[in-house]
């Protein structure tokens, strides 16, 4: 009996799927998957990703992401570097640990601190040092990354900025910059150069995002080089969705290719505002592919000329207006590339 006890907690312990290895631990009370790739050594240093509702990402297709496999894939098409990737499963507190702006509707720890704080503190002095001390890693802020969804998106992102000794990349899917007012805006200002950053949101969720980008460009960032954003059609706020787009920041973090554009395309956005009824917002979103496989926004970094201004404008991040009933006609220009778009104004009609 002793034995058949101990083969089955191997096996919750260490499970394989596809090529790459899965270790199942914990830390302190936290949850902990940990990713290693197909020619793991002890003897190499690997970047590590380190990443929030790690219970999201690691298993079978019909439960969850399966993200072992994406990057399985992507080590074996030589598109990534070999990493390591740190699943932290949230818990009944993922709110609290997450969001780094808290009001009185939050749950304090007993000594009237922050969860937010603790898992700040968990992260960095005890999580990182566990895995450092047991898996080949780079033990420098260049080898470590912290990407999240929805509130870890947030959280990855806050985390970075706050502690750039520690991480020099973070990723967020539909990150919730809207709260407190869109408070993480305020921490553009602790960017330091050579940090990356992705961010996305689908306008079937759509909050405007956009303006982060110019925040982070003001303090030096080289954005399309070392922020990315992503303004995805129709993206919703779901698991499915930010799994067909899982790759994109392991490709700003360890892509062996560099970025070159291979085409532009152009969305003509009519955005349904979530809060107002009868709003739209109105946008033009050039999208370009790279050949690396990375997929991102242009906004304030395209060029939109209207060729019959009187038919309506354009903003600089591509949000449009029409003055009435005439279409508008837009050519979105980026380096090489060039689109003529034709905005209907039926389009704009219910």
């Amino acid at each position: 009996m002793t034995r058949l006890i101990s083969l089955i907690f191997l096996h919750l312990s260490v499970c394989t799927y596809g090529q790459g290895k899965l270790d199942f631990v914990k830390v302190d009370d936290a949850s902990i998957d940990i990713y290693t790739p197909p020619n793991y050594s002890s003897k190499n240093e690997y970047p590590v990703v380190y990443f929030n509702d790690g219970q999201m990402l690691f298993g079978h297709r019909s439960v969850c992401m399966a993200l072992q496999l994406t990057l399985d894939s992507l080590i074996e098409n030589n598109v990534i570097n070999e990493l390591i990737v740190v699943g932290i499963a949230a818990d009944r507190l993922r709110s609290e640990k997450y969001v780094p702006y808290q009001g009185a509707s939050f749950e304090q720890m007993a000594d009237g601190s922050s969860y937010a704080s603790y898992y700040s503190n968990f992260l960095i002095n005890r999580l990182i040092p566990h895995i450092d001390q047991n898996y080949g890693t780079i033990r420098e802020a260049s080898g470590r990354a912290i990407f999240g969804f929805s509130f870890g998106g947030l959280n990855a992102i806050w985390m970075m900025l706050n502690n750039p000794e520690v991480f020099s990349t973070a990723g967020g899917f539909s990150p919730s910059f809207w709260v407190d007012d869109f408070a993480i805006f305020d921490e553009a200002i602790k960017y330091q150069a050579g940090q990356k950053i992705w961010f996305d949101i689908g306008t079937a969720e759509w909050n405007y995002y956009v303006p982060f980008q110019k925040l982070l460009k003001e303090q030096g960032a080289k954005i399309n080089e070392e922020v990315f954003y992503s303004e995805v059609p129709g993206g919703l706020h779901t698991m499915m969705d930010w799994n067909q787009r899982i790759e994109m920041p392991f490709l700003i973090f360890a892509g062996k290719e560099s970025h070159t554009i291979s085409k532009m395309e152009v969305e003509i956005e009519i955005i349904p505002s979530q809060s107002i009824p009868g709003k739209k917002f109105t946008r033009l979103n050039p999208i370009v592919t790279c050949k690396s496989g990375l997929i991102y926004s242009l906004a304030y970094e395209a060029d939109y000329e209207v060729l019959n201004p009187s038919a309506g404008k354009v903003s600089g991040e591509g949000s449009f207006k029409l003055f009435g009933d005439e279409n508008l006609d837009v050519i979105v220009t980026y380096k090489q590339f060039t689109k003529k778009v034709k905005v209907r104004s039926k389009l704009l009609v219910d």
